[in-house]
């Protein structure tokens, strides 16, 4: 059956929802549950960022300090991630915690065709048939990737 199972998570109740759906298919099989959390990565290039650099002092920020940064900003997604799921994931141990950076939509599909899952498990937001239509993300990645994707609501 499904012994991967990806599932994005945002927080939301519904992606709460789609931890719990994945584990219940997962603890029949001993599968393993693979949460992803995804955000966007801070753009050194931001003119925001710039001149708040500027005005503490920074000239220009070398590519070690923009790789520390990114190594920083991923732990710290993986660290929210843990603390925000451990309530819904409760005592099940084959979970493992991914983070990337991207557009949601882009990023889950380019994650899931780079591991080695069997399903991918998402939140429906609950949208209106017009939205959901029009493209949310979980419509979306079913649209895009070739492996089974489970809609819970």
């Amino acid at each position: 059956m499904y012994k991967s199972i990806l599932v994005p998570y945002d927080n939301s109740d519904h992606a709460k929802e789609a931890v719990k759906a994945a584990i219940d298919l997962a603890k029949p099989v001993d599968g393993t549950v693979t949460l992803l959390s995804v955000s966007d990565l801070p753009s050194f290039d931001d003119l925001t960022f710039v001149s708040a650099a500027r005005m503490a002092g920074v000239q220009a920020i070398g590519e070690d300090q923009v790789q520390e940064i990114q190594r920083e900003f991923y732990a710290s997604l993986k660290a929210n991630l843990i603390e925000e799921a451990a309530e819904v994931v409760g005592d099940f141990q084959n979970v493992q915690y991914r983070a990337t950076a991207g557009k949601a939509t882009t990023a889950i599909v380019e994650f899931a065709e780079s591991g080695n899952y069997d399903l991918i498990v998402m939140g429906c937001r609950g949208l209106s048939a017009i939205r959901g239509a029009m493209g949310s993300v979980s419509y979306a990645v079913a649209r895009s990737v070739k492996l089974p994707v489970l809609i819970v609501k």
